[in-house]
């Protein structure tokens, strides 16, 4: 999830994570932390863990009575400030892992497409569940030729869901660009349960060259 792996090493993983529903419980139970981890910068990670020193900006001349007052308040007020700091976490971590979540019992699906027609692509697709169906986030890196065809347009590509009764729905095309991570996504109105295949097509033919099924 913070994009540690090197491509072979994330392609094995992947592979892995689509056949075990233990590996995929215990992604699903961090989902949420890169989210989080990017709202704190370096400087409130280091404020939270600072020790306050009771005597800093305190004259040597103040009445012992008035530095003790002083040290009650300041030891109230930093544990004040830590609660507020775990309540707000708590807040941010619920809102976020459930719109992540969904409804009780889904859970987060993460696939590799496999090829299905010769092309340059690989990808993987993470399928979340949120209260208005399924947000479907694929993560791609096309390494063909990035000239634009003759009429100067990068060639498309587009991300097609398609239901158990086999209706396909577009949700999201993007242009191409060579040796880079791209992350196209789209959400669908279909529950993760009613999923039957996301497809990457070749938006001008509509030919399917990836795909990836739930199972």
């Amino acid at each position: 999830m913070l994009g540690a792996l090197a491509p072979a090493e994330r392609l094995e993983f992947e592979g892995h994570l689509a056949g075990c529903s233990r590996c995929r419980a215990s992604v699903a139970e961090i989902a949420g932390l890169p989210g989080l981890l990017a709202q704190v910068g370096p400087e409130d990670a280091a404020a939270l863990t600072e020790v306050p020193d009771p005597h800093d900006g305190i004259p040597p001349t103040v009445m012992p009575e008035v530095l003790a007052t002083v040290r009650r308040e300041r030891g109230r007020l930093t544990r004040a400030l830590i609660g507020l700091a775990a309540a707000v976490v708590l807040v941010l971590a619920g809102l976020g892992l459930g719109q992540a979540l969904g409804a009780p019992g889904d859970e987060p699906l993460q696939l590799a497409f496999t090829p299905v027609a010769p092309s340059f692509i690989t990808a993987n697709v993470s399928l979340v569940p949120v209260g208005s169906g399924t947000d479907v986030r694929v993560e791609c890196q096309y390494s063909g030729a990035s000239d634009p065809d003759p009429a100067s347009r990068y060639a498309r590509y587009s991300i097609v869901v398609t239901d158990r009764s086999g209706h396909a729905t577009a949700i999201k095309d993007w242009p191409i660009s060579a040796d880079k991570v791209m992350r196209p996504s789209g959400t669908t109105p279909l529950p993760l349960s009613q999923i039957r295949a996301v497809e990457i097509r070749e938006t001008a033919t509509n030919e399917t060259v990836l795909r990836a099924q739930p199972g």
